[in-house]
């Protein structure tokens, strides 16, 4: 794709002009109602604007975007990784992959050398931080049990020569919003899979890798299928409790512990990957976490962004699904405004918004 490269002006490590950044959630600047934001500031290929929202009492959710070097190597290729990390079981195991993950990404690449094969690369760091998850709970589990339950959903981003590379594992998700100019209507276009109980391809696919399961998937009286009873994702870094049996035991909780053993890993941490082409129509991309789809369809949530100004439109997103999540239980946004995080985690998730506009693109092998 014909591009044009665009020349920054470095203005200093702390100006949101400055395309080198880095930047994590909770490092957003503090709202009201338990939210963060940063309202717009430059990645090097455009745009990002990001929000995030609390819901259960400890936050289970990270998020991270980095705009400059991806490799540790002097002179190595520059790009933009966006990471979303939505926790369960608490915050252990999301907090570990925001240590890590980038870090790994950033190894990964630099041993490669030369022509990156960033797949690839995306792939060995997401197996290199969920192997020293692994290991970081065998080490300190019997002092700290709740690693052995803990397990974070995994979305990254990685954009690189006007491409963009997307990895998944669980159920965060990657939408396109792209149009022409002088066309009112936009086009969404999901990048990523959802790997949860929910759908019916993703249950069947499970099954065929454990036929002789008896009590896989679980479903209770309201229709909620379960991995083992205890989860939803199919995929996940940690969850080690569901990947190896030595866990199964005391002191982890009597509610994760299995009566059928573990035989080999129910979950797994690999990623499935998509390799998308940017070009003139796509505008942004919005990263997000579960939270954010269970609360907003992909046509509303880009509809949303295209119609907001730039500034603030990962707040704008984010309200309008929290005023969804509201409604459906009798109530309007501005309701939530009262409510403590323990009711809160009733009514919506906790949710995190990155989403990347694309300026002119630069041209390609710079």
């Amino acid at each position: 794709m014909a591009g044009r490269f665009v020349s920054h002006f470095f203005r200093g490590s702390g100006s949101d002009d400055n395309p080198i950044t880095s930047i994590q959630g909770h490092q957003c600047k503090k709202r009201h109602h338990h939210q963060r934001e940063k309202k717009l500031a430059s990645h090097l290929y455009g745009q990002y604007s990001m929000a995030l929202v609390q819901a259960n009492v400890i936050n289970e959710d990270r998020c991270q975007l980095v705009s400059g070097p991806l490799s540790n190597a002097s002179g190595g290729p520059t790009g933009v990784f966006v990471g979303i990390y939505d926790g369960h079981a608490g915050d252990i195991c999301s907090q570990f992959v925001l240590d890590n993950l980038f870090n790994d990404l950033k190894t990964a690449i630099t041993i490669q050398h030369g022509d990156v094969d960033y797949p690839t690369a995306i792939k060995e760091a997401y197996s290199s931080t969920e192997n020293k998850f692994v290991e970081h709970a065998r080490a300190n589990w019997q002092q700290n049990p709740k690693l052995a339950s803990a397990g974070s959903c995994c979305l990254s981003g990685v954009v690189h020569n006007n491409v963009l590379y997307v990895a998944n594992a669980a159920d965060s998700r990657a939408v396109v919003g792209k149009w022409r100019d002088g066309d009112e209507n936009a086009e969404e276009e999901q990048l990523s899979i959802d790997y949860t109980t929910k759908s019916i391809h993703i249950r069947r696919e499970l099954q065929a890798e454990h036929p002789n399961d008896p009590v896989l998937i679980d479903v209770n009286n309201n229709g909620i299928y379960r991995v083992r009873g205890c989860v939803q994702v199919t995929r996940a870094i940690g969850d080690v409790y569901l990947k190896f049996n030595e866990f199964n035991q005391p002191p982890l909780e009597e509610r994760y512990r299995q009566q059928q053993p573990i035989d080999r890993p129910i979950l797994k941490a690999n990623p499935s990957g998509c390799e998308y082409q940017l070009d003139p129509p796509d505008r942004f991309v919005i990263f997000g976490s579960g939270g954010l789809w269970r609360a907003i369809t992909n046509d509303e949530a880009v509809s949303v962004v295209k119609d907001s100004p730039r500034s603030g439109a990962a707040r704008a997103l984010l309200i309008k699904a929290l005023d969804n999540r509201a409604r459906r239980h009798n109530l309007v946004y501005k309701d939530l405004k009262n409510l403590p995080l323990a009711t809160r985690q009733n009514i919506h998730d906790d949710i995190s918004i990155v989403i990347l506009f694309f300026g002119d693109l630069p041209a390609e092998n710079q």
